[in-house]
C-alpha cells in the first residue's frame, strides 16, 4: 500500500464531507465553506482526505455514527483493507 497523497484530484474522490461521522458537525461544515474559497487549501482546513492528512482537528465529530471510508474511491483504489487503520482516519489517523 502507498501512501495516500494529499491532492485535488483525492479531495475531489473523497466522500468524508457525506460521512454520517462529520455530517452534523459545525466546524467541518465551517471549514467546508472556508475551503471552498481557497484557491489551494491546506490540509489542515479541509474537513476529509483524512486518509492523507491524519485525525481531524474538528473536535465535534460523531464518532458514535457508522464511518463509510470503504465506499469510498480512495479507499478502493489503495487497498486500505489491507493497511491500517481500517476506516475512521478522522479519529485513527493517515493510511499506513
Amino acid at each position: 500500500m502507498s501512501k495516500i497523497e494529499f491532492n485535488m484530484e483525492n479531495q475531489k474522490k473523497c466522500i468524508c464531507y457525506t460521512c454520517p461521522v462529520q455530517v452534523e458537525s459545525t466546524c467541518a461544515k465551517e471549514k467546508l465553506v472556508e475551503m471552498k474559497e481557497m484557491e489551494t487549501p491546506e490540509p489542515d482546513m479541509v474537513p476529509g482526505v483524512y486518509c492523507a492528512t491524519g485525525k481531524a482537528i474538528c473536535n465535534d465529530l460523531d464518532l458514535e455514527q457508522f464511518c463509510h471510508c470503504n465506499e469510498c474511491e480512495i479507499w478502493i483504489e489503495n487497498k486500505l483493507d489491507e493497511g491500517e487503520p481500517l476506516g475512521y482516519f478522522c479519529r485513527d489517523g493517515k493510511a499506513r
